[in-house]
């Protein structure tokens, strides 16, 4: 199983990651993260190396590439899996993100547009597109129970519940639209 974790809220990333590397998950996070998760004295693996490139621009460009993406929309289904096989691309069973936190007010529209998350938005998206076979976090607060559930099943991510895969999707594209509507206020309120 491969966890796939890139968040600026840190709260409680280390339940999480501790909790999936106890369960003998795969842990691959963002460089940001997995600071966060050392510091918690816990090793993790580079989304670099899942996504075959290093992080671009900056760190502008970290999550989107086809080997991240394809690996998260991918369904547990023979097409699906013989097609990463071909390609060597890893199956992605569970990805916690948030996103960066945007300004009060655009003082500057240069270091606004810097702070808008592109990466994290596809990936949580795809999370949430694909809940049936991946299980979406955006909100530190449900870590816990999430881990709780996949211990109480071994650790497979099928422990987690569909109705709960879906009270999670939901939030997810509730954080993603509410994300957005703040990037849209922002810009209108620089065009005055």
């Amino acid at each position: 199983m491969l966890a796939v974790l890139g968040v600026s809220d840190k709260r409680s990333i280390e339940v999480l990651a501790g909790g999936l590397l106890d369960l003998g998950w795969d842990v691959v996070a963002t460089e940001g993260t997995r600071r966060a998760i050392a510091e918690a004295g816990l090793s993790v693996g580079a989304v670099s190396d899942l996504a075959g490139v290093p992080t671009m621009l900056g760190g502008r460009v970290k999550t989107l590439t086809v080997s991240v993406m394809a690996g998260i929309l991918a369904r547990d289904a023979e097409p699906d899996l013989s097609e990463l096989a071909e390609h060597g691309v890893e199956r992605v069973h569970l990805v916690a993100c948030n996103y960066y936190v945007l300004p009060a007010a655009a003082s500057s529209m240069d270091q606004f547009r810097e702070k808008i998350d592109v990466g994290g938005p596809a990936m949580l998206r795809a999370a949430g597109k694909n809940c049936a076979h991946v299980v979406p976090l955006c909100d530190p607060d449900d870590y816990a129970g999430v881990v709780a559930e996949l211990a109480a099943a071994g650790g497979s991510p099928e422990g987690v519940s569909q109705e709960r895969r879906f009270a999670l999707a939901a939030k997810a594209f509730e954080v993603s639209a509410a994300y957005e509507a703040s990037v849209a206020a922002l810009f209108r309120s620089s065009t005055g």
